[in-house]
């Protein structure tokens, strides 16, 4: 039997503010494939007898395959994802037996188009805090019911891919408390190196820019050494961002306003990157983020949202965009230096083509 015959309503505003915080906790978004979560969309493909079965998380106006079979492509548009329908029911499976004649999907574009999609049941993956991050589910392009124990064993795999993520986020905590010890123990010994060289007094200088909250230029020397503690060969992106006709605003509304300016930039900066990236203000008006374990693929979109995120500001003292440019390179293999100076001609090509675009360096 169908058990969505109706839409609930979305969250509310501050409810949905909290399950995506949950979810950008867990640092899953754009991550590589990892064999743990294919293996369990191959769990449901096969106890539900589907042709097409998907990890999805439901992210703010997308939702993202972190696990797929029988679907291609990396993510939908939120607004017509099953999954969005199925995470304001958290302790249930919906189901959908015929999208044809439902009056919820009947018109969604994968029912009418070509990908003919007819049934859906997705579990919720919830986790501990009570949110709903996104479902497991399983997808065909024929009517058909769920069996009873279909449902249960679907709802055990939800169960334990939320599991899986828990294990995943302490794993990548632990990641971080290593680097951040390891990190603290080269600034005792270079502090001591120093001492004993100098005998003078020595000041160090502070690492968090007071404008912005981010890591000033000394930055670039944790991305280094951040980058160093992956495993050898990982994938990690360099980004270069820029505010687009900064001078401008500093001459026509005063230093005050481009102070304003820079603070609102690395605020939305500080919130568009994951837990386990690295942001700061380079110098002036230009910004550094280092993402490691992340494909450039990722990496852009990462990039994108913050430069969509900083233009719908309402509270900047006049329009403002920025320009960005990425490059992607291997722990181990390519120095983060040689990737900023990719990133930086990147960004260039960006001024040069228009301003308010990313671009990635070129091979």
């Amino acid at each position: 039997m169908d058990s969505s015959t109706t839409c609930p309503p979305p969250l509310p505003e501050a409810d949905e503010q909290a399950r995506l915080a949950a979810l950008r906790r867990y640092r899953i978004l754009d991550s590589l494939p990892e064999q743990a979560y294919d293996d369990i969309v191959a769990l449901a493909r096969e106890v539900c007898g589907t042709p097409q079965a998907v990890m999805t998380f439901v992210d703010e106006e997308r939702q993202w395959f972190k696990a797929a079979e029988g679907i291609e492509g990396e993510e939908t548009e939120r607004s017509i994802a099953f999954c969005d329908i199925a995470i304001r029911r958290p302790d249930a499976v919906t189901v959908v037996e015929d999208a044809s004649v439902h009056p919820v999907f009947r018109n969604y574009p994968q029912v009418t188009g070509p990908d003919h999609l007819r049934f859906y049941a997705g579990a919720p993956m919830v986790a501990p805090g009570g949110h709903a991050l996104g479902t497991v589910c399983v997808v065909d392009v024929e009517p058909r019911t769920l069996s009873p124990e279909q449902e249960h064993a679907l709802r055990a795999l939800a169960r334990l891919a939320v599991q899986l993520l828990e294990l995943r986020r302490g794993h990548l905590d632990s990641q971080r408390q290593l680097a951040e010890r390891e990190l603290f123990t080269r600034d005792l010994l270079r502090y001591q190196r120093q001492l004993e060289a100098e005998n003078s007094e020595l000041a160090t200088e502070a690492s968090t820019d007071a404008l912005t909250g981010l890591l000033n230029r000394t930055g670039l020397e944790k991305v280094r050494q951040e980058v160093e503690t992956q495993a050898r060969n990982a994938p990690y992106v360099v980004a270069v961002l820029d505010i687009d006709y900064f001078k401008r605003i500093n001459d026509t509304l005063g230093h005050a306003a481009g102070d304003e300016v820079l603070r609102i930039v690395g605020e939305e900066i500080a919130k568009g990157v994951r837990g386990g990236d690295i942001a700061a203000r380079y110098g002036g008006e230009e910004f550094l983020v280092i993402m490691p374990g992340t494909p450039l693929a990722g990496a852009r979109t990462v990039v994108e949202r913050i430069r969509r995120d900083i233009a719908a500001r309402p509270d900047l003292p006049m329009p403002v965009t920025v320009s960005a440019g990425i490059a992607m390179g291997l722990a181990g293999r390519d120095a983060p230096e040689v990737l900023f100076q990719q990133a930086d001609q990147a960004l260039y090509r960006a001024k040069r083509r228009g301003r308010d675009r990313v671009e990635a360096a070129e091979d």
